[in-house]
């Protein structure tokens, strides 16, 4: 009646398991044993056929014999052998969960499975996949640790900048060699490299934030600047139980076996989401509160500190979108969200470490910048001083700061100097540019009218206008700066202590 041994074996084995389903026999609900080598091993080439050593050994599993995990080996390896994927897959799988045995699939009955969906599935899940673009991936990290230490080797140049750098480029190089272990694989050879770069997820924003208001704000870093750190701190205490489990209990992990797993993908999702969040709004605040009056076209360290933050800002925002496959929200498109971010991060990484290469100047202080700049200027000591005491005269007498339409150039036709020598001279002796030198006078200027003004009449938006602003948002966004309070909360002390 058939044509083949091969059909006879499939519709007997396919009878036979069709039988045990419906006599109540679930494949889910099936219970790990011990094996204690109560059925013997049967040697394919014994004299027992393939066909009665699978029929031997789906009755035992049927039974729920004592020796289920060595049967679910032995289903495995002959369902291969007679080129029955399906089977051949759910009791690999069933195997592998029970023993965390990943040799199996170097087993030659699987030579016979090559070429099926179901072989894919083992291969792409459990084999080792290096290729292109993990590669790719393994060398940016290998850049990135590289450039972490040499950058703390450029000389004449901040050094907090450089640390800061330093470690943010380290995390960002750390999760992508996690990933690389991740996407091939090779990760279930190494239990213990199990979420090793989870623990400084939240140095991300601190790391930049501080390297930024180094350069920007000259910052000096202080003992109280450590509180930054706490989250760090208290996400390693969290993450301890994780990283003192064993070998076998993180391959459980890895494999999804234990719903702790999930637990540790919510809290590091919704902790780094808040941290970069919080960061990245505090540093888009520092960074450009006093981008007025920068040469936005030439000024390459301006260029330098708009790219990195919004490379960053596209990692934060793909992580965002890859964090909702926690909770199953993005089905098949999660996983190009994850290369997405990594992606990113990569770019990140070989950005900074060009420039790094090429400009170390973005490691420098403005004022470090300045004394530089200004060193080969032509101006003499003596037309410096003359330009300053002229500068203060027209400051202080002419108050020219309530002008709305002040600008370099006009001040510099009043000195009846060049921008670069006004620019100049405001950098040096005053330590400032112009435009903070401007709201210096202004703000000055108010703080005197809400002293003198002893029977509270005056409107804040009259004295925005009266000292030289045109508009109340611009007013109290400079008051603010200055006198680290609104002019309303200002008006409120002087009314208290009055």
């Amino acid at each position: 009646m058939f044509k083949s041994i091969k059909q006879k074996v499939f519709i007997v084995s396919f009878s036979l398991l069709f039988c045990l389903k419906a006599s109540g026999f679930s494949l889910g609900e099936t219970r790990s044993f011990q094996i204690d080598s109560l059925i013997q091993e049967k040697s394919i080439n014994s004299d027992m056929t393939q066909l009665e050593l699978l029929i031997l050994y789906q009755e035992a599993w049927a039974q729920k014999h004592k020796d289920s995990i060595g049967i679910f080996k032995n289903l495995a390896l002959l369902n291969a052998e007679l080129e029955q994927p399906e089977d051949a897959l759910l009791f690999t799988e069933k195997y592998i969960h029970n023993t965390l045995d990943l040799s199996i699939l170097e087993d030659v009955s699987y030579e016979s499975l090559k070429g099926t969906s179901q072989y894919e599935v083992l291969d792409k899940k459990y084999k080792p996949q290096i290729g292109v673009l993990a590669f790719i991936y393994f060398c940016v990290a290998l850049i990135g640790f590289y450039f972490m230490v040499v950058m703390n080797f450029i000389k004449n140049v901040n050094g907090h900048a450089k640390l800061f750098m330093g470690c943010f480029i380290g995390v960002n190089a750390l999760f992508i060699l996690e990933f690389v272990l991740f996407m091939t694989n090779v990760q279930y050879q190494f239990p213990h490299t199990y979420r090793m770069a989870s623990i400084v997820a939240l140095l991300f924003g601190p790391f930049l934030f501080f390297y930024f208001k180094s350069i920007v704000e000259n910052h000096k870093f202080r003992l109280v600047d450590c509180l930054h750190f706490l989250p760090f701190v208290i996400f390693v205490i969290l993450f301890i139980p994780l990283y003192i489990l064993s070998s076998e209990e993180k391959l459980k992990m890895m494999l999804g076996l234990n719903p702790l797993n999930k637990t540790y993908d919510i809290i590091i999702f919704v902790s780094k989401i808040v941290s970069l969040s919080v960061y990245a709004f505090f540093t888009k605040k520092m960074l450009f509160s006093n981008e007025e009056g920068v040469n936005k076209h030439d000024d390459e360290t301006w260029k330098w500190k708009r790219n990195v933050y919004v490379f960053h800002m596209a990692y934060i925002i793909s992580y965002l979108i890859y964090g909702l496959s926690i909770f199953n929200l993005l089905g098949a498109w999660s996983e190009v969200i994850y290369y997405l971010q990594i992606t990113i991060m990569s770019v990140t990484v070989v950005y900074i470490a060009h420039n790094a290469y090429l400009q170390p100047d973005i490691f420098k202080r403005q004022a470090d910048k300045l004394i530089e700049k200004y060193q080969k200027s032509g101006l003499t000591n003596a037309l410096s001083e003359e330009l300053k005491q002229n500068l203060i005269n027209l400051f202080i007498n002419d108050k020219i700061y309530k002008e709305n339409a002040i600008s370099l150039e006009i001040l510099s036709n009043k000195l009846n100097t060049t921008r670069h020598n006004t620019s100049q001279i405001i950098n040096e002796h005053f330590n400032m540019n112009f435009f903070e030198l401007i709201n210096k006078f202004r703000i000055k200027e108010a703080v005197n009218m809400f002293k003198d003004d002893v029977h509270g009449s005056l409107n804040i938006i009259d004295v925005a206008y009266e000292v030289g602003y045109n508009n109340k948002v611009t007013f109290n966004k400079a008051f603010k700066k200055e006198m680290s309070v609104t002019p309303s909360e200002y008006i409120q002390s002087i009314t208290r202590n009055s």
